[in-house]
């Protein structure tokens, strides 16, 4: 019905007639349903399905943010959850009516109230409400009109799902201001340094992902904007504070953080120091007052590891092993397990052979880097390439799923390897 036009009783009965109905079957409440104008309709309001998790980030005001490049698929972010947004077609098309009462509000004037529907008594009220409506069969009192505005009419809504943060691009961000140590800074181009803010802003995570995102990636806060530390420059830094654990005769359980920052205060900048401390080590043992730590030891073998790793090509496997336990504070053990996702072993050829092999370097593309993976190597075992495909890696799709998906699965000497699924 068109907005401006107003129906009486006595139309409504005749509706009722012609849809052979009968009063007695309905309540005394006629609502009227009006288009409005072509010119008054609302373009700006679109329908979202909600999970009880963003129905009450809403009901408590929090913030909802849409992020998204016009060359990415949006997502929305609350503070900390990311969700996809899809937008999908309705079956039938929905009508966006405020106001409309519903059966058990549609009483007389007494149970029109919307809290009725709240009450244990409001299905009574409304069988209350079809018996005085036999009235009006026999001419009393007459049916109650009320017109009701349709705002908006929708055939599509956005359909939100939750999944991972997309948070490949925070590296590309932080690449081009790595921090190579401050004499070096003159040559940082100063417009590509971002805030946290600025990170926030365009990358799509909410605040609490990308929080533990930038402190995964040992990203720096250096004069308010997060800087990535050059590979050389994270070693020099890391080289100086192992080295105070022979100058001081530490044991590798009773790191003192005061003395570590103090000794190194005029060699290394404040913030990137502090930093390196919380990234290597852990709390230990506390005696009174004093706090003390120890490094990382999995974390610190596997760094050394690539810093080898780094200066050749290929090496023999056992030259390499016995050069990495010599790099390493004594008392600390290197294992092979410590190499995941930072180095492939070739255990086949005559000598053994090793060579780095990281896997934040493959392309981001999960189709890409399973060609690089099988360029690489021809046949991987689960253990071998589950650190390179982690990452893709959801609730409902797990690496043996991504295996079976992107992969061929065959036996090799009574293992299960994967290969590629088309080769040639």
């Amino acid at each position: 019905m068109e907005n401006g036009v107003q129906r009486a009783p006595e139309d409504v009965r005749k509706i009722i007639k012609a849809a052979k109905l009968h009063e007695s079957e309905l309540t005394e409440v006629t609502q009227i349903l009006r288009f409005p104008e072509a010119s008054k309709r609302s373009n700006n309001l679109k329908l979202m399905l909600l999970d009880d998790y963003l129905l009450k980030e809403i009901e408590a005001g929090n913030d909802m943010i849409f992020k998204g490049d016009p060359d990415e698929n949006v997502v929305l972010c609350t503070n900390s959850r990311t969700y996809d947004v899809k937008e999908a077609e309705t079956s039938n098309s929905l009508l966006l009516v405020p106001d409309l009462l519903f059966a058990a509000a549609t009483g007389l004037d007494e149970t029109v109230a919307h809290d009725s529907m709240d009450s244990d008594t409001s299905l009574d009220k409304s069988n209350a409400s079809l018996d005085r409506s036999t009235e009006s069969d026999d001419g009393r009192p007459p049916r109650r009109i009320e017109h009701r505005d349709i705002l908006d009419t929708f055939f599509t809504y956005y359909e939100l799902k939750p999944c991972k943060p997309r948070l490949a691009k925070l590296r590309k961000l932080l690449e081009p201001s790595r921090y190579r140590g401050p004499e070096l800074e003159y040559a940082v181009d100063k417009t590509k340094l971002l805030t946290y803010e600025d990170l926030l802003d365009r990358v799509q995570a909410s605040r609490a992902e990308l929080a533990d995102e930038l402190e995964k990636i040992q990203a720096v806060q250096v004069d308010e904007h997060y800087r990535l530390l050059d590979f050389d420059y994270e070693f020099r830094v890391l080289s100086y504070m192992l080295d105070l654990i022979e100058e001081n005769s530490w044991a590798l359980d009773r790191i003192s953080r005061e003395e570590t920052l103090e000794s190194l205060k005029d060699l290394i900048p404040r913030p990137i120091l502090e930093a390196m401390f919380r990234f290597y080590t852990e709390e230990s043992v506390r005696e009174g007052a004093a706090q003390y730590y120890r490094y990382r030891e999995g974390k610190v073998c596997r760094y050394l590891a690539r810093v080898l790793l780094n200066s050749a090509g290929k090496f023999n496997l056992a030259e390499f092993m016995q050069a990495w336990r010599d790099s390493v504070p004594e008392g600390m053990v290197t294992d092979e397990s410590q190499l995941s996702g930072v180095a492939l072993i070739d255990k086949s050829s005559t000598p053994q052979v090793i060579w780095g092999f990281v896997e934040e370097d493959l392309p981001e593309d999960i189709g890409e880097r399973f060609k690089v993976l099988f360029q690489t190597k021809p046949k991987w075992t689960v253990d071998e390439i589950s650190p390179y495909i982690q990452l893709y890696a959801t609730e409902k799709l797990n690496v043996n799923a991504l295996l079976t998906k992107h992969a061929r699965a065959s036996t090799l000497d009574g293992v299960r390897v994967f290969s590629a699924k088309h080769m040639k």
